[in-house]
């Protein structure tokens, strides 16, 4: 029997824009409708021609908000120029929501680059339209004011603004990436305008409350929290529950697209009334909480008799049966054939076949000689091919025209193509997160004691920013911003009750001490582990350019910043005789994959043999998927070895591995059996290293010592990280998610039904599906019955690991083809399963599970441009510490690409005990984890024979203020941030960065930051000279050097003193004078002598 035929409406409605010259709004039947629609449509009409206006992606009186960027879009189509726009998709669910009027979705002013404006009269525009004044702009509705620059985000823009000033005059305006903060690109105007569907002003505010009065008498407004939050002007979660109270009129959807043909779909009547009765249902559910009173179904929506009107002379796109039709029973490729034999015949005018895999479409050019097309398409006969979206298929009503699409459809938005913008610098910030007031911080020369922030000293005519410490006592310690490196955070597994170490006693010296004769022992055990390796030699694996150009451009989307880093570590780790030894940390999603591969690539090449080790046949399976998509159009022959392979087939794998013609062999644990030859094993691929034991990775070292060694994990075990951390293991992070992925909103939660069902009914209703991990399978069973009970309509299987392989594969294939909602699961799902339309995870019993895992599981929701949900459930709130401390973090860390970031949590929250073994854990509990890796590090550095980089603390004083002024940059730990940056850079290049980046963010500098500038580029000379001391007057600059001047320095001192070139004379104690009386910048011409010195 024959699938059921996609309508061909997307290609009927441009051809009747194209034909007839209409402006259509199409009313689809859902947003899962409206989204695929709009995909194909793209087919046909460019991209500027097409609106979409989706659904909220809540439930009726939601305790959610709508994720800020479907706000953004809603709102951006609402107030665009509709002229270009000739075809608007939309659900038939919004009629009902009630809208502000039109006037409201008018940008208030638009500003140009050169305009005449204050930087108060822009701060007090934004007050007056809500938006809040934050330290830094992450989400829509806020502002922020630095130096001469306002950010603020609206809903009106995709990215946030930032607007430079020149005195009353707009210098520039740029948009800025939120995450990292960083400029995207230059634009020349923007447009003023609410972040917001509704407007909290002093008036909205005073009408909403009067309306609220009003509407519920017997309430008392002081125990709604939602009403308190509005009426200071802020908007909580759920807050639309109030839109109708707040906004300024009740408009329709249709009122906003006046001129615009309206079409709808057959079945609209029965969902219209499907939804009303759902709202009703949903009025029941929620109106018994007092403390959140809602408004009535009918104040609250448009019910069908107000959307009549609209909908009568609306038109319907009528579809009669064509006799062609797609037979969806059959494979891709016999669908193709027999198309293209109908068009051959002539019996379809016109067949486009799209993939968006562009080796598919190669391998079918090759084959049929068919033409390349560019899109939009326009109609002619013949058989072409170009790359798109995965789309539905379809035959046009008149069956004179086909369309057949190679891929799995996708119910989500497919990720576009495109670069992400290079965030490297970013992730410095993330490492070296700065301070918390009243955090424990440790001084390498004073011990433990609380950070109290920045304060501003002056000492004689200059002014400094000192890092401010309190210890036992009271006792305050004033730390000199250039001695910013010797502070660091106290990383201990129980903060609580540590006893803070007083300035007066020499306890703070034992302990350090004790603890630095223990690091060294344990560095001298990490490297005896490591010996072999180290002294092992490897083969070089050097790939030709040409080959390797080839192989890169067959990839179809653009490597991100971080992929194309990570592959020059690693490509330059492979070409070296010394074995690589490196771990890719990044989030799922973040293509490790594909480093991986292109390693696997020169592998090959350089005629070595590779395996690639899962933990799972899951995993492997999808590997073997990934490797043989990714290298069908190059000569290397790849096998899946797992415990479900035949022992007839094992043995022949392992024979034609010993020979050679097996190139990559991916596998689970079987790859760990001793009849399998490495001899001509040049690069080993551990994915999920987290999820493999010590003994396990160490077979295979143990075995072959000379091989290159790849680990992948988007969350290091706590041994691999001691490795890194001790500079034994070499470390690349992917920390730039792909384009347009959204960060996975986590909750905490008490479980209860309501919960659940919310969570379910809010995923289900956008066309999505669910995960429900339960990870105890006795329960199983009760819990089906129990989600069947709240959610009757939905289809619900289960999966977990003592079920049978047929059982398992046709419950995952069900849950991959859509066909399965909900699907309850034990943690099996962890381990690599990529469904982008599930996007809603709930965790039962989320205490009994450990961080990491919890982050993995995590990462299966959140892959397609939907906002995902991942909801925590706990039996109870009162839990113990360390569970608590642990569920808190990932909600706290929940951004894309935090997985290393919970890994460092994970250590804090077990204890260091944990990290490095119970030998070491009371030294690290006395010094805490950051002081005592930095021993560690130091102290196999000392026992390789590397000579410690010396750091050279230059007092530089030129009586003047060089630092960083609150004004320009108010939040302390912004500051901090740059100035322990500034430190760190070791040539002026690094410096010019910062400081670029910082005008980017913060405007032109004032002569205190120049200064600043000038003192760090100075300190970077005089490091390489040995100058530990500069001061200068108006007269005169006294320079102090180091005791072990270097004789080349000196000499080259004294031959300057003797021509007298320079106004230089020397004093005793390793001191010179210079005059520089006659110059107006002091430290350009203390450079310059450093710069002859050199």
């Amino acid at each position: 029997m024959l699938e059921k035929q996609h309508e061909p409406i997307a290609f009927e409605l441009a051809q009747s824009v194209k034909t007839h010259n209409h402006k259509i709004l199409y009313l689809c039947n859902s947003d899962k409708e409206a989204r695929l629609i709009k995909n194909e449509l793209k087919l046909f009409l460019d991209d500027s021609e097409i609106g979409y206006y989706p659904e909220r992606e809540i439930l009726p009186y939601d305790r959610f908000s709508t994720a800020d960027s479907i706000i953004q879009k809603r709102i951006k189509l609402l107030n665009s120029d509709k002229s270009n726009i000739n075809l608007i998709i939309t659900s038939c669910i919004n009629l009902f929501e009630k809208l502000p009027s039109k006037k409201f979705f008018v940008a208030r002013k638009s500003f140009k680059t050169n305009d005449l404006l204050k930087i108060k009269d822009l701060t007090t525009s934004l007050d007056s339209l809500n938006y809040e004044r934050t330290d830094k702009v992450n989400a829509i509705n806020q502002y922020a004011v630095r130096g001469g620059v306002v950010d603020f985000y609206s809903g009106f823009h995709l990215n946030p603004v930032r607007v430079d000033f020149f005195g009353d005059q707009i210098d520039e305006i740029r948009e800025f990436d939120p995450l990292t903060q960083n400029m995207t690109n230059k634009i020349s105007e923007f447009q003023l305008f609410s972040g917001s569907e509704v407007s909290l002003d002093d008036e909205s505010i005073g009408k909403f409350k009067k309306a609220w009065r009003n509407y519920f008498q017997n309430h008392d407004e002081r125990h709604c929290e939602i009403f308190q939050c509005l009426a200071l002007g802020k908007y909580p979660e759920g807050y639309e529950i109030y839109n109708p109270l707040i906004q300024l009129g009740d408009s329709n959807l249709m009122d906003y697209f006046s001129g615009f043909k309206l079409i709808k779909s057959h079945q609209i009547d029965q969902i219209l009334t499907s939804h009303q009765a759902f709202v009703e249902e949903r009025y029941l559910e929620e109106s018994i909480d007092s403390s959140r009173p809602i408004l009535k179904p009918e104040d609250y929506i448009f019910e069908i008799e107000d959307l009549q009107a609209y909908l009568k002379s609306a038109d319907q796109l009528s579809f009669s049966d064509s006799n062609l039709a797609i037979d969806y029973s059959k494979e891709k490729d016999i669908q193709l054939k027999e198309l293209i034999e109908k068009q051959v015949n002539g019996l379809i005018d016109t067949l486009l076949i799209t993939s968006s895999e562009q080796t598919k479409l190669d391998q079918i050019n090759k084959q049929y000689k068919t033409n390349i097309a560019s899109l939009p398409f326009a109609l002619q006969n013949g058989i072409f091919s170009c790359i798109h979206l995965p789309v539905r298929s379809f035959i046009s009503k008149n069956g004179k025209f086909a369309h057949l699409n190679l891929d799995e459809v996708m119910n989500s938005e497919i990720l576009n193509l495109e670069s992400t913008p290079a965030n490297q610098d970013s992730l410095i910030e993330k490492f070296e997160n700065p301070f918390h007031d009243d955090e424990l911080v440790i001084h390498v020369d004073y011990g433990v004691g609380i950070y109290k922030g920045l304060e501003l000293l002056k000492t004689n005519s200059s002014e400094e920013e000192y890092i401010q410490i309190e210890y036992l006592e009271k006792e305050i310690l004033y730390v000199p911003i250039r001695q910013a490196y010797l502070v660091s955070k106290f990383q201990v597994s129980q903060s609580h009750g540590v006893r803070l170490d007083s300035l007066s006693s020499a306890k703070w010296k034992i302990k350090k001490d004790k603890a630095k004769i223990k690091a060294r022992d344990h560095a001298a055990e990490l490297l005896d582990i490591e010996s072999r390796r180290s002294v092992a030699t490897s083969h070089q694996l050097i790939c030709e350019e040409k080959s390797y150009q080839e192989f890169d451009k067959d990839f179809p989307y653009v490597l991100t910043a971080d992929q194309v880093n990570c592959i020059k570590d690693i490509l330059k780790d492979m070409a070296l005789i010394k074995p690589m030894n490196r771990v890719i940390c990044g989030d799922v999603g973040f293509g490790k994959t594909e480093v991986a591969m292109r390693g696997a690539f020169v592998a090959v090449h350089s005629k070595k043999q590779v395996m690639v080790l899962a933990p799972s046949t899951v995993l492997a399976k999808q590997h073997l998927e990934s490797f043989t998509k990714r290298f069908v159009n190059f000569p290397v022959n790849i096998e899946l070895l797992t415990r479900h392979t035949s022992l007839k087939n094992k043995s022949k794998i392992y024979d034609d591995f010993k020979d050679g013609k097996i190139d990559i062999l991916i596998g689970t644990h079987a790859l760990l059996n001793h009849d399998i030859s490495l001899e001509n094993l040049g690069l080993l691929i551990i994915d999920e290293e987290h999820r493999f034991g010590i003994k396990q990775k160490e077979i295979i070292k143990s075995r072959q010592s000379t091989t290159h060694i790849l680990y992948m994990s988007a969350t290091p075990i706590p041994r691999t990280l001691n490795l890194v951390y001790s500079g034994l293991k070499d470390f690349s992070y992917l920390y730039t998610p792909p384009l347009e992925r959204l960060s996975v909103r986590t909750f905490l939660n008490t479980q209860n039904q309501q919960i659940i069902k919310n969570a379910i009914d809010r995923e289900l209703a956008r066309g999505g599906q669910v995960f429900l991990v339960q990870n105890d399978i006795s329960k199983m069973d009760g819990l089906k019955t129990q989600i069947k009970n709240l959610v009757p309509e939905a289809n619900i299987d289960i999966a977990h690991g003592k079920l049978s392989k047929k059982d398992i594969t046709n419950t995952m294939n069900g849950f991959n083809s859509n066909s399965i909602d909900i699907l309850i699961c034990t943690t099996i799902v962890e381990m690599g399963l990529d469904i982008p339309n599930a996007n809603t995870m709930i965790v039962i019993d989320a205490h009994n599970f450990g961080l990491s895992q919890l982050h993995q599981l995590r990462g299966r929701v959140g892959r397609s441009m939907r906002q995902a949900y991942c909801y925590l459930l706990i039996p109870t709130p009162d839990l113990k510490k360390a569970p608590k401390a642990k569920l808190d973090s990932l909600v706290k860390y929940s951004d894309l690409g935090s997985g290393y970031f919970i890994a460092q949590e994970d250590l804090e929250i077990r204890g260091a005990g944990d990290f490095l073994g119970v030998k070491q854990s009371g030294h690290i509990e006395a010094i805490g984890l950051s002081m005592y890796l930095s021993m560690l590090k130091n102290a196999v550095s000392d026992l390789k024979g590397h000579e410690q980089e010396k750091i050279l603390d230059t007092e530089i004083n030129f009586n003047d203020r060089a630092l960083i002024p609150d004004t320009y940059l108010p939040v302390a730990n912004e500051r901090l941030k740059i100035y322990r940056s500034l430190n760190d850079a070791k040539s002026d290049e690094e410096i010019n960065k910062i400081l670029e980046a910082l005008k980017d963010r913060c405007g032109k500098p004032n002569e205190d930051l120049l200064n600043l500038i000038e003192s760090s580029k100075l300190r970077i000379l005089a490091n390489k000279v040995g100058v530990k001391k500069i001061y200068s007057n108006l007269e005169n600059a006294m320079i102090t050097f180091n005791d072990n001047l270097t004789d080349q320095v000196y000499k080259k001192l004294i031959g300057l003193i003797q021509t007298g070139s320079a106004k230089i004379k020397l004093d005793k104690e390793n001191k010179i004078t210079l005059d520089v009386s006659e110059t107006n910048n002091k430290r350009i011409a203390v450079a310059g002598l450093l710069n002859e010195l050199i």
